[in-house]
């Protein structure tokens, strides 16, 4: 079996899949979760390795499509939007182009400023459970009795905004 230097392109003109994984900065285990799942295709399969199946390979089209997966997951975009930027992207052209991109982006914001405004919202809790101390009837704190975790009205209040 050839050796070759790692980041190096093989001969059979390809990436390896943990070559795939360091040119587009996911694991060799997300590419997979990512196939598996139908975000890319199949991969194309060398044969002539140890094992029947062949070793994966990933053209420069694969990278691309693997980075452009990787930067959706770095701002946080579900699964199910990058499927659907994927699909836009399939039929031609880049997705920037068309108005799902923007409303799709638009809509992760809102979900982003929720997120926000409830993070807000516990941080507001806990630092009240932090200035609370000990029993308020002055007893030993037992199961029946310990109340350090109440964190009053507003801790109901932001449960209700999460259902």
């Amino acid at each position: 079996m050839e050796k070759r230097r790692l980041g190096t392109k093989p001969s059979w003109s390809g990436y390896s899949i943990g070559q795939a994984a360091q040119a587009s900065g996911l694991t060799a285990k997300a590419i997979r979760y990512y196939e598996e799942i139908g975000l890319i295709p199949k991969a194309r399969r060398r044969a002539g390795t140890f094992h029947a199946g062949g070793d994966r390979f990933y053209g420069d089209a694969d990278i691309g499509r693997l980075r452009f997966i990787h930067h959706a997951r770095l701002v946080d975009l579900s699964l199910t939007d990058i499927r659907e930027l994927l699909k836009i992207a399939d039929a031609g052209g880049c997705p920037s182009e068309h108005a799902v991109y923007g409303e799709l982006l638009k809509r992760h914001i809102r979900a982003i400023d929720q997120r926000i405004n409830h993070l807000l919202g516990l941080r507001t809790m806990v630092y009240g459970l932090l200035q609370r101390k000990g029993s308020s009837s002055g007893e030993r704190c037992t199961w029946e009795t310990c109340e350090c975790m109440e964190a009053g009205p507003e801790a109901q209040s932001i449960q209700a905004e999460r259902r």
